[in-house]
């Protein structure tokens, strides 16, 4: 099942999302790839202003990773800290700042948790009309399980990197923070469409021809 959303699909979710706050943090993970738990973490003091650069923690692999921010996105996110200047100092530099309680113990650094998020998340995708159910979890109180979630922003972020690169795996794999190609394969999907239409490009000509030429012999 391809759990990653498509182009539609993320025009009508971002569509209904009109809290800045939100529109930022799932963009940073439909555009830079982050996991939920690393886009609420995000902080001023972990953007590089004169490189661009986005100091991410990752999670799985426990250590410390860069990556670029887009042009383009590093100016919407420059506009969003200039808007939210108090509320984030107050927040000792947390881009995505709660001043609630909320899922968060009382000793948990100022930004939203990522339950808070995931809650977030799927009222935008039941307002899109994107709430599809695929099926439901086994035991006793059975819960509906949703062909997108947050992190499928994160695999159409990886899979959109791998086509406009050309189908680069192993650049798609440093992207995406893998410590494993194979893992890398599993967060890219291929349209239908596109997958016959790179089956028609890679057609020799000259194969097709001497098949001909035999079937015609017969």
């Amino acid at each position: 099942m391809n759990k990653a959303f498509t182009e539609d699909e993320l025009e009508r979710f971002f569509g209904v999302i009109e809290d800045p706050k939100a529109h930022l943090l799932f963009s940073f993970q439909a555009i830079i790839g982050l996991r939920i738990g690393e886009a609420v973490r995000v902080n001023v003091k972990d953007i590089n202003l004169k490189t661009r650069e986005l100091r991410i923690f990752t999670e799985k692999s426990g250590k410390t990773d860069y990556l670029l921010i887009p042009e383009k996105f590093f100016e919407v996110v420059l506009r969003y800290i200039s808007g939210y200047e108090k509320e984030i100092a107050s927040a000792r530099g947390s881009l995505f700042f709660s001043f609630t309680h909320g899922w968060r113990g009382a000793e948990t650094a100022p930004y939203i948790a990522t339950q808070t998020a995931r809650v977030a998340f799927h009222q935008y995708l039941k307002k899109a009309k994107l709430d599809e159910i695929y099926g439901y979890s086994a035991g006793p109180n059975p819960k509906p399980l949703f062909r997108l979630t947050p992190h499928s922003l994160r695999h159409y972020a990886i899979s959109n990197f791998c086509r406009k690169n050309g189908g680069n795996v192993a650049l798609s794999s440093k992207f995406a923070r893998h410590t494993n190609l194979q893992t890398t394969m599993i967060y890219i999907h291929t349209e239908k469409e596109e997958l016959y239409a790179s089956i028609e490009r890679a057609q020799d000509t000259k194969i097709l021809e001497r098949v001909k030429r035999m079937q015609e012999g017969i």
